[in-house]
């Protein structure tokens, strides 16, 4: 006997190999296939979305519409539902309506899948909370962790929140570093807001050292 086979028998062996595979392989390339329309068809419905979504936001920014942004939030994955919604907050911040913009901004943070729109929607609730002279909630919003692009505007913000109070000194102190903290870029007001405290080398009362408790 030889181990070669005829062309016969490989074709009868072709024949039974495929009468017990032939429909898992048929099923696996129609999957192929499907995962190919399916991810191309998802790719499409993605780009058709964002250009949606694109058109709703420039709409919003120019006239604020509840409709719009009710239609853009619904689309959270999103940055431009976001954006929206801090383009809302700065509106109704504008036009007195505190409590709209605290909204608005809660829910970009609570929404937002960017973390840089998160701190900034973060800081510009704190600078609302100081304003309406919610502290303690302000307070706690600059102490969250930032990333270091914004460690001169929270010390800004930690001194507008210590005037707010009367803590000059410590005012002081938090306008100086913010502005250390940006780099020899301060802006002019942010030196004018220092000045006009008149004070001579302010001492916070954190760093006053021989006192009692």
């Amino acid at each position: 006997m030889t181990d070669l086979k005829t062309d016969q028998e490989k074709a009868e062996d072709l024949k039974k190999w495929w009468k017990e595979n032939g429909t898992s392989v048929m099923l696996g390339v129609a999957l192929a296939i499907g995962s190919v329309l399916g991810w191309q068809q998802w790719q499409a419905h993605k780009l058709a979305e964002t250009e949606e979504a694109s058109s709703l936001f420039a709409s919003q920014k120019k006239q604020a519409d509840p409709a719009t942004l009710a239609e853009l939030k619904q689309k959270t994955g999103s940055p431009y539902a976001s954006l929206a919604a801090l383009n809302a907050a700065k509106q109704a911040a504008e036009t007195g309506k505190e409590d709209q913009a605290k909204a608005e901004l809660q829910w970009t943070i609570d929404n937002t899948p960017d973390e840089l729109i998160k701190q900034v929607a973060s800081l510009q609730l704190a600078r609302l909370h100081i304003s309406t002279k919610d502290f303690d909630t302000a307070k706690s919003l600059l102490n969250q962790s930032y990333s270091t692009a914004y460690s001169s505007l929270i010390d800004e913000l930690k001194g507008d929140l210590y005037l707010a109070q009367d803590q000059i000194s410590d005012a002081a102190t938090a306008y100086q570093q913010a502005i250390q903290s940006s780099g020899g870029n301060a802006p002019r007001y942010l030196k004018m807001k220092l000045d006009n405290l008149g004070l001579v080398n302010p001492v916070s009362n954190h760093d006053k050292t021989g006192e009692g408790a």
